[in-house]
């Protein structure tokens, strides 16, 4: 029997009439995804997604870009340019207060501010600061904490001599050896300080008392409520992504590399910070409960401390301020 090409072409447009299983690919939805900062090794988990493909395998179509500041990040995730950032809870808190359209869809880091002081002059607790020499910049929030800090551990702090350099220079200040301490992220300046070849000891805020979350992710409220599958993908793959830089530092820092050339110097930085970033991943309120998890516990807290040394103007209700509807609890 002689085929004609008529045959052929017929033939085809019935096998696809015919094969309802054969189905056209759903677009990936786009989202531009904000950093709190420049990059440090806590991002690393984000990139290990991109280039493993996690995001694309989950229906998205994500990009990174670096930030300058969580308060930054907010208004901008507020104003939708981004629908997603990685930012400071506390700062998440300040925007929602002031009316900016937010929510927290999930926690990453939790008590890492710390206290950093020379290995060979320790500073053990709050208490044996008085007398000595602590420097940051006013508008840092661990500056901002400091005082409760002291406060829980009665600490006199007329008897600190504070040093307020510009943001960003307390680390060349404690370098010189004009500080005797400096208030910290243990997931950021503890590395930096070491690549420089300090010699450090440090303790953590909720060593005594003080406990409050850090960074993690929020969105924009109304791109939630019109992309909830979307966002509900991003918070489970990310925090997927945690765990398998868990399992594999060295992997996670090398594809940030290979998206970011330019950090390959910063290697050895980037691995002891997110090395530093696991331990903060729990809180003693989400012990046994899954990643990313919100204690409305966690969530008072860290607001009551925003509210008595963080200069916030009134508080939140706290269901206003994250859902963990989008978590796989």
């Amino acid at each position: 029997m002689k085929i004609s090409k008529r045959t052929i072409v017929l033939g085809a447009a019935a096998f696809a009439l015919s094969a309802p299983f054969i189905r056209r690919a759903k677009a990936s939805t786009p989202i531009s995804f904000r950093l709190d900062w420049a990059v440090y090794g806590s991002h690393a988990p984000f990139y290990l997604a991109l280039e493993e493909k996690m995001y694309e395998k989950a229906g998205l179509d994500v990009s990174i870009g670096e930030g300058q500041g969580s308060a930054t990040v907010a208004k901008i995730v507020g104003q939708g340019n981004d629908p997603i950032g990685f930012i400071d809870f506390t700062s998440a808190i300040r925007a929602i207060e002031q009316g900016i359209p937010l929510v927290a869809i999930g926690r990453v880091i939790s008590n890492a501010m710390c206290v950093i002081s020379h290995a060979d002059a320790p500073i053990r607790a709050p208490k044996e600061l008085e007398g000595k020499v602590v420097a940051y910049a006013p508008a840092e929030s661990t500056g901002q904490m400091l005082p409760a800090l002291l406060q829980r551990s009665n600490v006199d702090a007329g008897k600190i001599n504070v040093l307020n350099p510009a943001t960003g220079a307390k680390n060349a200040v404690f370098l010189q050896g004009r500080a005797d301490a400096i208030p910290a992220n243990v997931n950021v300046q503890v590395a930096q300080l070491e690549d420089q070849g300090a010699k450090l000891h440090y303790f953590l805020f909720n060593d005594f008392g003080v406990e409050m979350m850090n960074n993690g992710l929020v969105a924009n409220a109304n791109w939630v409520q019109q992309n909830r599958d979307a966002a509900k993908s991003f918070v489970r793959t990310s925090l997927d992504a945690f765990r398998a830089s868990k399992e594999n530092p060295d992997k996670a820092v090398d594809l940030l590399i290979k998206r970011l050339p330019q950090q390959a110097r910063n290697r050895s930085v980037l691995r002891r910070q997110l090395e530093l970033t696991f331990p903060t991943l729990d809180t003693r309120n989400t012990k046994g409960k899954p990643p990313g998890f919100m204690a409305e516990q966690d969530w008072r807290e860290t607001q009551d401390l925003l509210l008595k040394y963080g200069s916030l103007p009134k508080a939140v209700q706290l269901n206003k301020l994250y859902t963990n509807e989008l978590l796989e609890v």
